[in-house]
């Protein structure tokens, strides 16, 4: 037995995870996930400069990125700069989808400039180009009507001048307003490259208001233009008179009109002319400078990066056009031991200075990867602090040029490095100096400073960062458990990982049936839409328990690898994948798919790999990461923190959300503020036991929806108050009125035990009768209960709790929150939990002989993972049809029109909310909520949870419930998620949960948990998530697996997710969905004893009608319905083209009552 604790050991010195020394402030080098490069290598040999600039106004900061040859004279081709858009935290090369001129048009850049030239607020940019190319102006052409950013266009053409005063050899280039017009002009700093010196012009481009230049520096300027080898500028006011002047260094040779090298300060006259200047270090050699107040005087100092010593000038005294006065120190650092390159200002330490970061390399004289190295350097009281030294921490490398900027948006800056080769993308670890970070989970600690931000414990940690999985199950369980950690540590995406769970319990189905004479393989060899993964049979070279093993780890291994190649948590998955191989003794480097050997991890491989491909084609656009072919929202987004929905388009159309920042179901941040539909097109995707029978296509703009188990329409609003607008209205009413029991302190107790809980099989088929399921004045469904445990003979014992404790625990319960395995993973944690339980005795449909655990693992996995699959489909092909809305946008929306109760009223409306005293009422004079000037009179209020902004600290606040504006009502779900983002009819939740409890009752042979209970422990004050709760222990408890999917159901009534007529539907669709998967899953298992032939799917058979395993009255009545069809007939079961009484006969009758073989 291997010992776990010594095999995540050495794992972690495998992967690299060491203790590094202290600093004065951590860094983290994080280029792998942070950075995503296309155009250019990782190994990117380029000359590199940068800036950083929020280009796309997303409120994350981009970085554009020039690039030439790492020498002053041009051997080589230009390059193509870079666009690095920041997508939530990662630098994601997009440079061909918005800059493509970039690659088409290369550049030999040397510095380049972001700033709005022509005042439409969009940052353009402007490359300054060496070897005598033109610069370069980049302009950014803004947003179109939806929304997306449309990039950047190069129209230096038409805009910039063509310089002819000089060579163009520019080394700099910045921007300031020089001639008070408001407009923002460019000066270009020139260099002359012969050892003999020679003297340089530099050039201002002056801005007419429009973004159109003229070259004025000889006019302007006269011989200040002169430099020998020009490599800095800046513009700023440097005497205080309002004017901004002109800073530019010389560096190798001595030039007229200064006769000197130095830094030099061109004054303006207040017209944008300039004739007087001043040399602030004459004699020196300086590369590159920096300028701010360092000490916070209020006068601007320098950083002057020298060839020789670096050095802080301080500004002491101001004589405008005329003097400076400065105090200058020599630095002196060992850490600056080269000619010193680009220097950058920025308060790193969050102490209200600014610190600097000065990158050196050898430029000129190869190799460039020399000795030279990147410096911070910390900001003391107006003076510099080498905190660093000449330590060699993992960041400390060669840099050209660094960006300095907030990656992640945690309050800290980041450093942005272009070294010699490639990038490093160097993260500020230093959370505890974020005073005012944001704190989504509100658990009083700073997002920046949180190990898991989407959990409000505040003691909540984090011991490992990837999947540790015991070895004490059968190896499907383990890898099945593997999943679950994957889903988690995923998007929440119901529909992708309902098929993840499918394929992957197919996988491990066939790799155990593939050594099975009496079964038969569920994918292999199959007909799936017209994939068939061919195969030949397996004979296994080794004992049939371990060639199983094998097959199973290494086909799931090779499975889960692609399939969450790319999840937020992607490199501990990976990490989890590979340890938990190392711990199972498994060379995770055989990669071998010839499984004709016998050899079980070859067959584990070739089942991964056709599953991968059959993923690729089966109509899920996985090959897209998932992403929508046709569908486009009707309605404008919702803002959520904004009150009310004036912009609503459609009351009956599903509505995106605007949030701050979207966390998912599984605590991911969602790229975006507005997340888009998930998977309204998934009807398409390729189904388990759906047929042809269940379907039905509907076209909206050119592309077809598949619709299975079509429900009809949902309760429509009419703004009329007609058709069944009534309905509309009943059901999102009766959600704010449950949004009104989720108050601990309300003094409403009940008993949810088995006794009075449960026991209600009998569902509504009409949408005018779903509400008679309800009991929407107090809550809940009527149910009968249970009398007895029919496990223990005893009654069950009463359960007394809050109804406010209930309710919120079950809409938590059933939400599947931060870290969710989603809701099709949720029922495969209750069946882990239903196969642990000691009083199970694992026994296919609760008779026969006792399966071992693997045999049970792989057969419970196949009927609940294929049902789960086949609900997505149908709940989401009916999503996407029927495009509906969620109570949010519903209930805000009749809001904004007034009450449809009193037609005397003032606000009256008949497309608005009914009234009901107490509960849903108008806002009167002298109401708490008519607001200071009665601006809230006449609008309509609702009895309900008061919501987030009610809480301050979720640890020790619940928000309760009291008198809200429904205008700016919220369902009981976290600020960052609020609802799920695809429509609401039908409830995937109640299509699920059905489906399951029917596939757990078939499979088990028993309707009840073993020992006639199931039970899960909400702890007091701890399981809550978004607000403190519960006030007492709550144990749900359910004598059914139907008995859970009613409460499941329920729950988002609660949470404020769905009306009823979304739950109804989905629960009657699910249990026909989960009985056709479950019958075609059994066809597969055989009888255990006698060998069957595999040639043919045995799901299927000529007679076998409607595709559910077996030859019933089902099958008869599918015949009878089309007698005498005579093209493309359904019931032609003897394939002679038409539908007669040899059929029937021949067929159906002479088989009937059998299984299909």
């Amino acid at each position: 037995m291997k010992n776990p604790a010594l095999t995540v050991v050495c794992l972690l010195t495998v992967f690299g995870m060491s203790n590094v020394q202290a600093q004065w402030l951590e860094w983290d080098v994080q280029t792998e996930s942070r950075m995503e490069l296309f155009t250019v290598a990782t190994s990117d040999e380029e000359e590199k400069d940068l800036w950083p600039a929020d280009l796309n106004k997303d409120g994350w900061t981009d970085v554009i990125v020039v690039r030439k040859e790492p020498f002053s004279a041009a051997t080589e081709p230009p390059k193509s700069d870079l666009l690095l858009i920041n997508q939530q935290g990662v630098l994601v090369d997009m440079t061909l989808e918005l800059a493509p001129e970039f690659v088409t048009n290369p550049s030999f850049a040397r510095d380049v400039y972001v700033v709005d030239v022509d005042g439409d607020s969009w940052d353009d940019v402007v490359i300054a180009n060496t070897f005598d190319q033109q610069p370069m102006l980049y302009m950014n052409l803004g947003e179109d009507a939806s929304g997306n950013w449309l990039g950047l266009a190069d129209e230096s053409a038409t805009r910039f001048p063509t310089l002819v005063s000089d060579d163009p050899l520019i080394c700099a280039v910045w921007s300031g307003d020089l001639t008070g017009n408001g407009a923002e002009d460019l000066y270009f700093v020139n260099y002359r490259v012969n050892s003999g010196g020679g003297t340089a012009k530099d050039f201002l481009l002056i801005n007419d208001g429009t973004g159109h230049f003229t070259d004025e520096g000889a006019a302007r300027m006269g011989d200040l233009r002169n430099s020998a080898f020009g490599t800095a500028g800046q513009i700023h006011d440097m005497d205080g008179d309002g004017d901004l002047d002109l800073i530019k260094n010389t560096t190798l040779y001595d030039v007229s009109p200064w006769n000197s090298r130095g830094v030099i300060v061109l004054f303006n006259d207040g017209t944008g002319n300039f004739n007087s200047w001043q040399n602030l270090v004459p004699s020196a050699s300086p590369y590159m400078f920096e300028i701010v107040d360092f000490n916070g005087d209020g006068l601007l100092d320098l950083y002057v990066v020298d060839d020789g010593s670096d050095k802080l000038l301080t500004a002491t005294s101001h004589t405008a056009d005329v003097s400076l006065g400065f105090n200058t120190v020599n630095l002196g650092f060992s850490s600056s031991n080269g000619f010193g390159g680009n220097v950058h200002a920025a308060d790193l330490d969050l102490d209200g200075d600014y610190d600097v970061v000065v990158s050196d390399v050898d430029v000129d004289i190869p190799p460039c990867n020399s000795g030279r190295r990147i410096a911070i350097y910390e900001n003391v009281n107006g003076a510099f602090n080498d905190p660093y030294g000449s330590t060699n921490f993992d960041w400390v490398t060669n840099s050209y040029d660094v960006a300095l900027l907030d990656v992640n948006n945690d309050g800290l800056i980041d450093i942005l490095s272009g070294k010699c080769n490639g990038y490093d993308v160097i993260m500020s670890n230093n959370c505890d100096l974020v005073a005012t970070s944001a704190d989504y989970d509100l658990d009083g600690i700073p997002d920046a400073c949180d190990v898991c931000p989407t959990n409000p414990s505040p003691d909540c940690t984090v011991e490992v960062d990837y999947p540790i999985i015991s070895t004490d199950n059968s190896m499907a369980r383990q890898w099945n458990e593997m999943l679950l950690e994957s889903i988690r540590g995923d998007y929440a995406r119901p529909t992708v990982h309902a098929r993840n769970l499918w394929h992957c319990s197919m996988l491990m189905w066939d790799a155990w049936a593939a050594m099975e004479p009496s079964a038969c393989p569920a994918f292999l060899g199959q007909d799936y839409a017209g994939f068939t993964a061919p195969f030949d049979g397996f004979i296994p070279s080794t004992d049939i328990a371990t060639a199983r093993d094998e097959a199973i780890a290494f086909g799931m291994f090779r499975l889960l690898q692609h399939r969450f190649a790319n999840a937020p948590q992607a490199s501990d998955l990976m990490t989890g994948y590979d340890v938990h191989m190392v711990t199972l003794g498994y060379d995770v480097n055989f990669t071998s798919t010839d499984y004709t050997s016998g050899d079980g991890r070859a067959l584990g491989n070739y089942l991964a790999s056709q599953l991968i491909a059959f993923g690729l084609q089966d109509g899920s656009n996985e090959q897209n990461d998932y992403t929508n072919i046709s569908y486009t929202p009707l309605n404008p987004p919702l803002i959520v923190d904004v009150p009310g929905n004036e912009t609503v388009l459609d009351l009956n159309r599903w509505q995106p959300l605007t949030l701050d920042l979207f966390i998912d179901q599984s605590g991911n941040s969602i790229p975006g503020e507005t997340p888009d539909f998930l998977s309204p097109e998934w009807g398409q995707v390729t189904s388990w036991a759906l047929t042809e029978l269940d379907l039905i296509s509907y076209t909206r703009d050119g592309f077809e929806y598949q619709v299975y188990h079509d429900p009809g329409d949902p309760a429509l609003h009419d703004m009329n108050g007609l058709g069944t607008s009534d309905i509309y209205l009943d059901g999102h009413s009766m959600v704010a009125l449950w949004s009104g029991m989720l108050d601990p302190t309300d003094g409403v107790m009940w008993d949810i035990s088995p006794a009075s809980i449960g026991n209600n099989d009998a569902l509504p088929t009409t949408l005018e009768t779903y509400a008679t399921f309800y009991d929407a004045t107090n809550g809940g469904a009527p149910s009968a209960g249970h009398s007895i445990n029919p496990s223990s003979g005893l009654a069950y014992a009463s359960n007394m709790v809050p109804r406010g404790d209930y309710t919120r625990v079950l809409a938590e319960f059933w939400a599947d929150g931060p870290e969710s395995e989603t809701p099709p993973g949720h029922w495969f944690t209750i069946l882990n939990y239903v196969s642990d339980h000691p009083l199970l005795v694992k026994k296919f449909q609760g008779e026969g002989a006792v399966l071992d655990d693997l045999e049970w693992d792989v057969k419970t996995y196949l009927t609940l993972g294929s049902a789960m699959h086949d609900c997505a489909i149908t709940a989401w092909g009916v999503k996407g049809w029927y495009d509906s809305s969620r109570p949010i946008t519903a209930i805000r929306g009749m809001a904004e029109l007034g009450q449809s109760t009193d037609p005397a009223a003032d606000n009256y409306h008949p497309g608005g909310l009914g009234l009901i005293p107490g509960s849903i009422e108008t806002v009167e004079v002298g109401d708490n909520l008519a607001g200071t000037l009665g601006e809230n009179v006449g609008k309509i209020k609702l009895w309900a949870w008061k919501g987030s902004a009610a809480i301050n600290n979720v640890d020790s606040e619940f928000a309760g419930v009291g008198w809200v504006l429904a205008e700016a009502w919220e369902p009981y779900q976290r600020p960052s998620f609020v609802s799920p983002p695809f429509a609401g009819y039908v409830s995937g939740h109640s299509t699920f949960s059905r489906a399951a409890a029917e596939v757990l009752t078939a499979f088990t042979g028993d309707a009840y948990f073993p020992g006639g209970m199931g039970v899960f422990l909400a702890p007091a004050n701890e399981f809550l998530v978004f607000e403190d709760g519960p006030s007492v222990d709550v144990e749900l408890q359910w004598a059914t697996y139907r008995d859970a999917s009613d409460e499941c159901s329920l729950s988002r009534i609660y949470g404020g997710i769905h009306p009823y007529f979304d739950d109804v539907p989905g629960r009657l669709m699910g249990i026909e969905i989960g009985l056709d998967a479950y019958d075609r899953s059994v066809s597969f298992f055989g009888d255990g004893t006698t060998n069957i032939s595999c040639n043919e799917d045995p799901g299927t058979c000529p007679a076998d009608l409607d595709n559910d395993g077996f030859i019933v009255i089902g099958d008869v009545l599918l015949l009878l319905s089309d007698f005498g069809c005579t093209s493309n007939c359904v019931g032609d079961v003897n394939g002679d083209g038409s539908v007669t009484v040899s059929d029937l006969l021949d067929g159906i009758l002479a088989n009937f009552g059998q299984a299909c073989p």
